[in-house]
């Protein structure tokens, strides 16, 4: 009962967390906006740039920040669970090689500047498909087994990074400098029209994985307790793959590389809630939205006028996170 109660006052305060967040990031930016100025966008004559500011620029922000976040940390946590690797996350499975070259490829062409800014999600989610398609046919040989997926992910990212590097030396510089601030996940390129259609799939994404918690939790006890209750563990990671690979695939091809968000979202929520992955899932979804939608709004007003990519954030915090997690450990073990 105790415990119930703990997980409930935690998601209840992650809630509440997440939608004051939500509305500050809508009130603070490049221009300033008050509470008091809401009463314009009411009024017989609204005020056209307030409306075009809230509505068209930074609300679709927002909740691709918290959508991104979501989907980044689920992710992690599946792939940490099902592989049995704490290192384990979206873009070590060469995901995020994937989608840089697909975006590259739309950048460099000059796709990008004669034609929508659908084009750029389009291309990145091609090669995220090819690199997961190649990742998990290199993993296939060895059964699916955890350090092959893992080393089948590196070396696909190191070839497509070398990819990726050979298209920006053969392209004109001014789409270099599209591409490369899209690489270091940029949240400012967000179609509008696309968005509800991407909400709706990490929606269902992140309610089919925690529908899968229980049998998240069999597989990380091991292969011979899966069987024991009847489930088929290969065909159940297969799945599972294929679900958070899909979700991951989707938000990066709308807004680029964001490292160590599906990394150490689980980490930190595993210290929190436990590693039943039942209220784990949930639990980095909701804290996951939170802390992408902190940094995206830390990275627009941290340099005034400049608006720095939300990668590098989530970089520079990821980087000090696990430099302190490894002196932890190294203490623990001394």
């Amino acid at each position: 009962m105790f415990f119930k109660k703990k997980m409930l006052v935690i998601f209840i305060c992650l809630t509440i967390l997440l939608i004051f967040s939500m509305l500050i990031s809508l009130w603070i930016g490049t221009t300033s906006i008050s509470i008091f100025d809401i009463k314009h966008l009411f009024a017989v004559r609204k005020d056209i740039n307030l409306e075009r500011t809230i509505f068209y620029i930074r609300l679709p922000r927002v909740v691709m920040a918290v959508i991104t976040g979501a989907t980044l940390s689920v992710s992690g946590c599946v792939f940490q669970s099902i592989l049995k690797n704490p290192l384990a996350d979206p873009f070590t499975l060469g995901i995020s090689g994937g989608a840089a070259f697909g975006a590259a490829i739309a950048f460099v062409s000059g796709l990008f500047t004669v034609a929508s800014a659908i084009l750029v999600p389009l291309f990145a989610l091609g090669g995220v498909l090819i690199s997961v398609f190649i990742v998990y046919l290199l993993s296939s040989y060895k059964n699916f087994d955890s350090n092959s997926m893992i080393l089948s992910g590196v070396v696909v990212s190191y070839i497509f990074s070398s990819l990726v590097m050979l298209l920006y030396v053969l392209a004109p510089s001014q789409n270099v400098q599209a591409a490369v601030m899209w690489l270091m996940g940029n949240l400012s390129y967000v179609d509008i029209n696309i968005l509800p259609v991407v909400s709706i799939f990490a929606f269902i994404g992140v309610l089919l994985l925690t529908f899968y918690g229980n049998i998240l939790n069999l597989i990380a006890l091991g292969g011979e307790k899966s069987k024991t209750v009847g489930v088929n563990i290969n065909q159940t990671i297969k799945i599972l793959f294929a679900i958070a690979s899909i979700m991951t695939a989707i938000t990066v091809s709308m807004c680029g590389v964001i490292g160590f968000v599906g990394l150490m979202i689980p980490h930190i929520m595993k210290k929190i809630v436990g590693v039943n992955n039942t209220v784990l899932i949930p639990a980095c979804a909701l804290f996951g939205a939170l802390f992408l939608l902190i940094c995206d709004t830390v990275a627009r007003i941290i340099i005034l006028p400049i608006q720095v990519p939300v990668g590098v954030v989530t970089s520079i915090i990821g980087g000090v996170f696990f430099i302190c997690l490894f002196v932890r450990m190294k203490k623990e073990t001394k």
